[in-house]
């Protein structure tokens, strides 16, 4: 339990020990080491208490180096928004993990019995400190009598839904705030129904609040409804603080106290807190208290080989891993195979069935299982321009790889041997590389979508035959392409970050499909060329499908797509259109959507990128 030792802090105030040395039990925190790879550094000018880091740290446990990534997690699960500012330093509450507070929640790194005690980071199911029996609080359970009648999402085992409206019918957004800031994975399940709080015996409520707020609780977050500004969180992470460490006792720990920037590469040292919870609140005399409902632990997916010979589907998450469809989904974690990080950001499949895998630390090239090897800029020299890779392309007949950096171009492999494209030794536009399509392999034609426009180069003459900038169509196009494609009737389409699509048959006349056109979002994430000819447009505001110049554009408000917010597309072999979305992944099959997220076996609802690997292939 992460909360066994109850006495210690207790007995302490109890007897007025004061400073930090009466807070600490300085026992060992479990790690070997901890290290600093880099930092967020988050402060507000009005309050200087508030001066914190938020780091990436690798910390050694048996033997074992693994990499606890608040930054990644709090920038990728909403930030500012969902999080707020840290309000403490990474610091030791149990045994062998590290915990962050922040204003709105409180993030865990530690391991998780229930999944074979593998490491997890992940968001603390603050509400139910208050109102679900956790920490010697009153179970309040989850008002199973009160039903919203709009349209919305059904989540967890309690029978409540997030809706965009409450229960009385007023335009709440919440669903909205939900998806975009991470659904389940940040949230939790709701234990009520969006409604106006009264603060009477038999609700959920935290006596503080202020009532007749419209407000939702959920396991990690309660949503308030305000009008004319919209969603808030209440301070959950203020709160928890202050209940755990109640008279100001965490101003005694240093963790909580105003922090110096942390330095790249040095040693962390792990401040080690024995908690002591409060005793439960005593029930006000009349109060009715719900009977208590079990917290549900996710349980692991049986750890499974997808097969080795059908097609499979194989989806990225933001920080769980691979998720591989063969019938069933199978997860792949960096832990325990040759996936190089949990964050993905691009996949290829190469010719010969191969998957590489793209993240923000490195690349992989595995099987089905996650066997493979790992390619970083260490390991490659010099040839491994970046880290950092978001996109990937290749020729499987010759061998080629072309991988796109955000930072340092493209890093090129032949064989055994790496090359670099850069604007300084070629002429690719610009060093911030966003896709990569193969244009013909059989004559080695390549296009690069850069921040400043797009270019063809030729791998057999070695030399750049197209460039795509606003300087040759000024008219149509600006020069920050996201995305590309040729399609099967030979037209290359540009996806803009903020204006569509363009596309031409001859380079030189130009159409453009923008939000007029119908097109759900002026930004564009992916492009995709359907084997029936028809175009796939992914953008932040839906899905487009493009069929001679007309646009059908499917969204959360027309169809059952899982969210609005698509970030790419892939078909399997029976013509059916997966989407990977921040809400987990849609398949079109023709007439509708079908979602699969967390409760069908995805280890994550934040999907970032898509791919297919063909029947029999890497078999």
């Amino acid at each position: 339990m992460r909360l066994g030792g109850i006495l210690l802090l207790t007995a302490l105030l109890a007897l007025g020990v004061a400073g930090p040395l009466g807070l600490l039990a300085q026992t060992a925190t479990g790690f070997e080491a901890v290290r600093v790879v880099n930092s967020l550094r988050k402060t507000d000018a009005g309050n200087p208490s508030l001066s914190h880091n938020i780091p990436r740290l690798e910390v050694t446990i048996g033997g074992q180096t693994l990499t606890a990534d608040f930054a990644a997690f709090y920038e990728s699960s909403g930030g500012l928004t969902r999080w707020g500012l840290p309000i403490s330093e990474v610091f030791q509450e149990e045994p062998a993990a590290l915990t962050q507070y922040y204003q709105r929640g409180v993030v865990d790194f530690h391991p998780r019995a229930d999944l074979g005690g593998i490491y997890v980071m992940e968001r603390r199911l603050a509400w139910d400190y208050f109102g679900g029996g956790v920490a010697g609080s009153v179970d309040q359970g989850v008002e199973p009598g009160t039903i919203n009648h709009n349209s919305g999402e059904g989540h967890g085992p309690w029978g409540h839904k997030v809706s965009n409206f409450s229960v009385g019918g007023v335009w709440t957004g919440f669903l909205n705030f939900f998806r975009t800031y991470g659904g389940v994975d940040a949230f939790g399940f709701p234990k009520t129904e969006a409604r106006i709080d009264t603060n009477r015996p038999g609700t959920l409520h935290i006596p503080a609040a202020t009532p007749g707020f419209i407000r939702q609780y959920f396991q990690a977050a309660v949503f308030e409804h305000h009008p004319g500004s919209g969603v808030r969180l209440r301070l959950l992470g203020d709160d928890l603080r202050n209940r755990l460490y109640p008279n100001n006792a965490w101003q005694r720990i240093a963790a909580f106290n105003a922090a110096t920037a942390l330095a790249d590469g040095q040693t962390y040292t792990v401040e080690v807190v024995d908690l002591t919870p409060p005793p439960a609140p005593t029930p006000t005399a009349g109060a009715v208290i719900p009977a208590a409902t079990p917290t549900p632990t996710p349980t692991a997916a049986p750890v499974t080989t997808p097969s080795p010979t059908r097609e499979l589907v194989v989806v990225g998450t933001t920080d769980t891993g691979l998720a591989i469809h063969d019938g069933a989904w199978h997860i792949v974690r960096a832990e325990g195979t040759d996936l190089v990080d949990d964050r993905i950001q691009a996949l290829h499949v190469d010719g010969d069935g191969k998957i590489w895998v793209g993240t923000p630390v490195g690349a992989s090239r595995i099987d089905r299982a996650g066997d493979g090897n790992i390619f970083t800029r260490d390991s490659t020299g010099q040839g491994l321009g970046s880290n950092n890779v978001q996109a990937i392309a290749g020729f499987g007949a010759s061998d080629v790889l072309y991988v796109g950096h955000p930072d340092q171009g493209v890093s090129v492999l032949a064989g055994t041997q790496w090359d670099r494209m850069r604007p300084d030794n070629s002429e690719l536009p610009d060093l911030d590389v966003r896709d990569i399509f193969i244009v013909d392999e059989s004559v080695g034609r390549v296009w690069f979508a850069t921040r400043q426009g797009a270019a063809l180069y030729d791998q057999q003459t070695d030399t750049w035959p197209r460039f795509i900038t606003r300087t040759m169509i000024p008219e149509v196009i600006r020069d920050n392409v996201t995305a590309m494609i040729v399609d099967s009737g030979g037209r290359l389409w540009l996806g803009l970050l903020n204006e569509g699509v363009v596309y031409s048959a001859n380079l030189v006349s130009w159409k453009q499909l923008g939000t007029t056109e119908g097109l759900a979002s002026g930004e564009v994430r992916d492009i995709f060329a359907a084997s029936n000819g028809d175009v796939w447009v992914a953008t932040a505001g839906g899905v487009s499908r493009v069929v001679g110049g007309v646009v059908t554009t499917y969204t959360t408000g027309n169809s059952t797509l899982p969210a609005d917010s698509v970030h790419a597309l892939a078909e399997t072999a029976d013509g059916r259109v997966w989407a990977a979305t921040d809400a987990g992944v849609g398949v079109f099959d023709g007439a509708r959507w079908t979602a699969f997220n967390t409760t069908s076996g995805l280890p994550s609802n934040a999907t970032t990128t898509i791919a297919v690997v063909p029947a029999g292939a890497g078999a």
